[in-house]
């Protein structure tokens, strides 16, 4: 069974979080872990064993509420309480869980939990255990019908491809490649190349893909989605030479910081998305 998995910090954007992975998990036939991670050392000096236990049932209890307000009925669900550095704990559930999506909520603000919450959604992506699905605090999350990929076309989309194409017919979407062709970031494979391979190995999947010339490339994708009515943004994190992974990330995180709208990073080379509908045969062999 597909495992996905929603950290929480009990805010109303995580709460969102939930209510998206339960309707996806629907669709996939997967399982949700909620899972709220503590960090003792942020507990007042004199904080005690006994009030630390305390404060983890507390949690539990939460986390058992907010199954129980979520719109989670037909979802196999399982709660998760840790201990520790956020993001180390997370990647932990990760990996011992075999998760095969993270979604999670992202947020900006002046807020110390907003800060911390938003920082450890992009550092999740980053390290690039498996898929992470960061929904942004405002704006409105619409039903995918239409996702755009920034592509490079220097990083194995044929991979990728296959990823979103499954995504694309789970949702009857329509998906576009988006390339930004600028003069920091110079091409090393002929892009009709790498287009004309993945028509010839999607022959039915009506990929869009347009190229766009600008020399900020995060502000060319901004741009490209907000004025086409994109309801998913999907990008790959790298982890390759040094140059091109500082220039690759800096991308990544004015993208993750500054879009308002749901974002998908796939790992280079972590766990795939697998989001292909269970058919019936399979259910009853499960």
């Amino acid at each position: 069974m597909k495992t996905f998995l929603v950290p929480t910090d009990f805010s109303d954007n995580s709460r969102r979080a939930l209510a998206y992975a339960c309707d996806l998990a629907r669709r996939v036939d997967a399982r949700v872990v909620v899972c709220h991670v503590y960090d003792k050392t942020s507990f007042l000096p004199g904080f005690n064993a006994s009030e630390q236990q305390a404060y983890k049932e507390e949690a539990q209890q939460k986390l058992n509420d907010l199954i129980a307000s979520a719109n989670s009925e037909g979802v196999q669900t399982e709660t998760l309480v840790r201990k520790g550095d956020t993001a180390d704990e997370i990647a932990g559930a990760i990996e011992a869980y075999g998760v095969s999506l993270v979604v999670m909520a992202t947020a900006g603000g002046k807020s110390f939990t907003k800060r911390v919450f938003g920082t450890t959604t992009e550092a999740i992506a980053k390290r690039g255990l498996c898929p992470v699905l960061a929904l942004p605090e405002s704006g409105t999350i619409k039903p995918i019908e239409h996702i755009v990929y920034a592509a490079d076309f220097e990083n194995g989309d044929q991979v990728t491809a296959l990823q979103l194409v499954q995504l694309k017919e789970l949702f009857n979407a329509s998906l576009t490649f988006l390339h930004i062709k600028s003069k920091k970031q110079p091409d090393y494979i002929d892009d009709e190349y790498v287009k004309q391979g993945l028509l010839e190995q999607f022959p039915q999947a009506e990929i869009q893909f347009i190229e766009i010339a600008n020399d900020d490339v995060a502000e060319g994708i901004t741009r490209f989605v907000q004025e086409n009515n994109t309801s998913l943004l999907a990008f790959t994190i790298l982890h390759r030479h040094f140059l091109e992974r500082v220039t690759h990330n800096s991308v990544s995180n004015k993208l993750l910081q500054n879009l308002n709208l749901p974002m998908l990073a796939l790992p280079e080379n972590g766990t795939l998305l697998d989001l292909k509908r269970q058919t019936d045969s399979e259910t009853r062999r499960a």
